[in-house]
């Protein structure tokens, strides 16, 4: 579950979770995935209409150890990607008619039961847990999908391949580990998919050879991304953990971790860890050869979702370094750019983008990708403060490309250098080419809220109910409090915290103004025109919050 290759991570938003947006890239394959920066799975699921007439709405998290293993910057009390599947869970049957099937490993159930949201679904018994198989479910395993693509065993020979997957020695396993049987099964499938002769047992795959090559190649991605390539000394630490010898060493944590993710490896008694039963056999019997790296930005690209900053970084150069078309280098500049972004080396993040930018340029075809650049350059800008640069960027990306993210991005800063009737045509604009879309509708009913005009940002606002986003909150609170409902405004105020942005603080500082609460209002101002978030109010807003501070 990693984010798409070509959008930089500087365009998921500061609340964003990565891992929410590539669930959604996920579940739309064929969308641009920048259009999902900015959603929740809630707001998506309601406006792609996956439930028409409220069908029940099917969906799949598959591999969500993921969630738990892979690096993520700090929250900051933002919602995560399980926040968001207990809110989607927790609708109205009438709003979100959703279904969700969750494959998660043994180790991070526990993490999956312990999230106050998720626990009271777990609770319900809608959970069904996946263990070894015994002989007749792995024959019915072996069988029934090969009969349902037309194909048969000869007699017998569907249980000589179930045997061979217990073992064949001289105390064959009992059960059968799903992981192995769908190893061996795709083998199978992979040489008698264009038969339509009965398989027989000369047809069945050498399941040693398959289980061996497996765990070679787990073995080859471990010793590469953690020995530099040195196989020998990934498999002379691997020996005597296999033979379970008393003098077997103590893996490094990160290579115990990533072997027991592919499954070479699992938790012990004796030597803390140890290889299944049936892979030991075909690892101890077999070489396993040097490492060799086929793609260096996809083993760049798995390190950075790891959040093994360093190995991302050598492949990436290492790419760089073996002179590749443009489009490869672009590739390659863009992770470097995403790991100098997530290293909070801004600078750095911005020299990257821009080669990267520069070599997509130079590649056919490539315009959506460029713009999708542009707008990763122009949102740190922003952030930075350079709100004219970020203008120029973002007007540069807005003309090659129309997606309602970008225009939306350019709409905020010209937001922030003041010229907020230009945003408002932004999101005019953007609105009649694209429809009314959320993170546009969003985005203009805050502006107008903050220029107040209430009865068009209510208009607006309403339309995205219920609003997640804390800035939406007080937007939608500060229009009310402005069109003459005080008292709804003040219930509608969103919670504050230490981590809230500086325009929500400003527009609760607003409310509480209409409110006649002038002290509250003040003190609320001073946290807004003091706020160290990322982005700090614009000089239009400054001057709001300092009368405001003024008159308490």
């Amino acid at each position: 579950m990693r984010p798409p290759p070509f959008v930089p991570a500087a365009v998921i938003p500061e609340g964003g979770d990565p891992h929410a947006f590539a669930l959604l890239a996920a579940w739309s394959p064929y969308e641009n995935p920048i259009r999902f920066a900015g959603l929740t799975i809630s707001s998506y699921l309601r406006w792609h209409h996956w439930s028409p007439d409220h069908r029940p709405i099917m969906a799949v998290l598959d591999q969500a150890d993921e969630v738990f293993t892979a690096f993520r910057r700090p929250s900051r009390g933002h919602s995560q990607l399980l926040d968001q599947l207990s809110d989607a869970l927790s609708a109205t049957e009438e709003d979100l008619p959703l279904r969700l099937l969750v494959v998660v490993g043994d180790e991070q159930l526990e993490s999956l039961r312990r999230h106050d949201g998720l626990r009271s679904h777990l609770a319900r018994g809608a959970s069904f847990r996946l263990g070894p198989l015994s002989r007749e479910a792995a024959l019915e395993a072996c069988r029934r999908p090969l009969e349902a693509a037309g194909h048969v065993f000869e007699p017998g020979a569907d249980e000589t391949f179930a045997d061979r997957l217990r073992g064949e020695g001289a105390a064959p396993a009992a059960t059968v580990e799903p992981l192995h049987l769908q190893l061996a099964c795709t083998a199978l499938w992979d040489s008698v998919r264009d038969r339509s002769a009965p398989i027989g047992a000369g047809d069945l795959v050498d399941v040693d050879d398959v289980l061996g090559s497996f765990t070679r190649r787990m073995v080859h991605e471990v010793a590469r991304d953690h020995f530099r390539g040195d196989t020998d000394k990934l498999v002379a630490l691997l020996r005597p953990i296999a033979r379970q010898d008393d003098t077997c060493e103590e893996l490094p944590q990160p290579v115990a971790q990533a072997l027991t993710e592919r499954h070479v490896l699992r938790a012990s008694e004796k030597c803390r860890y140890e290889i299944p039963g049936r892979l030991v056999e075909p690892f101890l019997r077999r070489a396993v050869p040097a490492a060799r790296v086929a793609d260096r930005l996809a083993v760049a690209a798995a390190a950075l979702h790891k959040g093994w900053f360093d190995i991302a970084e050598r492949y990436a150069r290492d790419e760089i370094g073996q002179r590749p078309d443009n489009r490869t280098r672009a590739r390659a500049e863009s992770l470097l750019g995403d790991l100098a972004y997530l290293r909070d080396d801004v600078d750095s993040a911005l020299e990257h983008y821009r080669a990267a930018a520069r070599h997509y340029d130079a590649t056919p075809g490539s315009e959506q990708i460029v713009a999708t650049h542009l707008t990763a350059i122009g949102t740190i800008l922003l952030d930075r403060g350079a709100y004219q640069d970020a203008v120029s960027q973002l007007e540069s990306a807005a003309r090659r490309s129309r997606e309602p993210a970008i225009r939306t991005e350019l709409a905020w800063a010209l937001w922030y250098v003041g010229r907020e009737s230009g945003a408002v045509e932004v999101l005019d604009s953007a609105m009649r080419q694209s429809g009314e879309r959320p993170e546009i509708l969003r985005a203009r009913g805050e502006i107008l809220s903050d220029l107040a005009r209430p009865e068009r940002a209510l208009k607006d606002l309403r339309k995205v109910e219920p609003h997640e986003q804390p800035s939406t909150q007080a937007a939608y609170a500060l229009a009310l409090a402005l069109s003459g409902d005080v008292r709804k405004a003040v219930e509608a105020v969103p919670r504050l915290d230490v981590d809230s942005d500086a325009a929500t603080l400003l527009r609760a500082a607003r409310v509480m103004k209409e409110a006649g609460r002038d002290s509250e209002a003040s003190r609320l101002a001073c946290r807004a025109r003091d706020s160290r978030g990322r982005r700090p109010l614009p000089p239009q807003l400054t001057a709001a919050a300092d009368r405001l501070i003024g008159t308490a």
